[in-house]
């Protein structure tokens, strides 16, 4: 296994089966006990406590500093467990090599260069983590909602006219576009209604992502290698390589 890190804490005794005051379902206690020598390296904190703002007002964010893993969570959210899944599958894959995202200490106020680092990473990983969880009969974020909330962005971000080509809402809808087209569990009207949205609204963004997209799934982007390249390729495609590293499971940044 890849860049294991380890918390100087034992494995957990028993399973757990509350997360930050919320009582486990059948289906999430038994992902806690199938990666319950993960879940021992993780921290668990209400995301309303955490320092920046921007994270304060998403729903989930996953962190690792090297020594430890945190997941902030929402816990109002009525996807808590999905959530709590999803970005402990994003842990356990870091820990089987799968590259990350990074960016310069200097942009550490740059809200939407974050935004777009993370999307990033999510755009090749998120599919393979929404994968794993179908995979092990596990429960995802409900897709109509998450199509629903995407077109009341589009709605919001067509408002300010036609994206500036590789501008942020550019580089947001292309990253997005991408992730919906690899991740095999959106499905259903709600998410062909998204697809005819985006493409209308942004035309270029979606001719793209289309592209790249249909290049991924050509060649693969399910293993470790695999992934780095994906995400060097999206990079490149959106011409971000001066503000957003890659790096590996060793380490190198790219």
């Amino acid at each position: 296994m890849y860049g294991q890190i380890t918390s100087g804490r034992p494995p957990l005794a028993q399973p757990i089966d509350t997360v930050l005051g919320h009582q486990l379902s059948a289906q999430a206690k038994r992902f806690a006990v199938e990666y319950s020598d993960f879940l021992a390296r993780v921290e668990f904190k209400d995301i309303t406590g955490h320092s920046l703002n921007y994270i304060r007002s998403a729903e989930a964010h996953f962190s690792c500093d090297g020594h430890r893993y945190t997941i902030w969570l929402d816990t109002e959210n009525p996807n808590f467990e999905a959530l709590m899944m999803h970005q402990s599958m994003r842990g356990i894959l870091m820990e089987r090599g799968f590259p990350k995202t990074s960016y310069p200490a200097s942009a550490a106020n740059d809200a939407l260069l974050i935004f777009l680092c993370s999307l990033l990473s999510s755009a090749v990983t998120d599919p393979i983590i929404d994968g794993c969880l179908i995979k092990g009969g596990y429960g995802v974020y409900d897709r109509e909602i998450l199509a629903h909330s995407s077109m009341e962005q589009i709605w919001l971000d067509s408002r300010l006219g036609t994206p500036k080509p590789y501008g942020f809402i550019f580089c947001k809808w292309t990253l997005l576009t991408v992730l919906i087209k690899l991740d095999s569990t959106f499905k259903g009207e709600a998410v062909n209604l998204l697809h005819a949205f985006i493409r209308k609204k942004f035309q270029e963004p979606w001719e793209l992502a289309d592209r790249l997209a249909g290049f991924m799934t050509k060649k693969g982007f399910a293993e470790p290698y695999s992934s780095l390249i994906a995400m060097l390729q999206l990079r490149s495609a959106l011409k971000l390589e001066e503000k957003i590293s890659i790096v590996d499971a060793e380490g190198i940044r790219f």
